[in-house]
């Protein structure tokens, strides 16, 4: 079932030029938009004097590495080839043969999706589908299975849900408390200049 998803998608490939630019787009440079996103949002949250932004934009900070890492250790328990290793297919961006399951970039652009969609429904609507172009591009341009896209999802949602129920309150406390004694400090620093 898995081949035959993939085979279905990932055979669209090499049939309109400008379906593959786009996909390509997705694929490999839509992830970065997602990161400077978060950024964005932490600057705006500075800009606008706003803590709720930036405390949002930390959490899905933390959220997204610690799904990455966990990502990281489940591909080096479940080893997957990656389609092209044992198959032809229709290669629109080379990829070293490491592990294919789960997706890293489902993994990373749902993560962030899901968290910035706590403080911004809309946001977080467009960004989950962007993400979920993200994860059909990766099957598209022969990168991955449609298995290792959506397992990556269901490990995001289960993982931001536990994050959400155990970590996020303790982590924006953290955040909190870091982010007054910097203020302290560089106020202190300022005095010592002034005299």
């Amino acid at each position: 079932m898995n081949m035959e998803l993939f085979r279905l998608i990932n055979n669209l490939a090499n049939k309109n030029t400008v379906l593959d630019k786009i996909m390509i787009f997705f694929s490999k440079d839509v992830p970065y938009i997602f990161m400077a996103v978060i950024a964005l949002v932490f600057i705006l949250g500075v800009i606008k004097k706003k803590e709720e932004y930036r405390k949002v934009s930390v959490n899905t900070f933390v959220i997204t590495v610690i799904n990455l890492i966990l990502s990281f250790i489940i591909g080096s328990i479940y080893y997957v080839d990656r389609p092209f290793v044992h198959n032809k297919v229709n290669l629109l961006i080379a990829h070293s043969a490491d592990a294919s399951f789960p997706s890293d970039h489902a993994t990373g652009t749902m993560s962030i999706a899901l968290g910035l969609g706590k403080s911004n429904r809309i946001l977080g609507v467009i960004m989950t589908i962007l993400s979920l172009i993200v994860g059909f591009s990766r099957v598209y341009v022969g990168n991955h299975y449609p298995l290792d896209v959506i397992s990556a999802y269901i490990i995001v949602f289960i993982t931001n849900y536990l994050y959400n129920l155990v970590l996020k309150n303790k982590i924006e406390e953290l955040y909190t408390k870091i982010e007054r004694l910097l203020i302290s400090k560089l106020e202190f620093d300022k005095n010592i200049l002034n005299n």
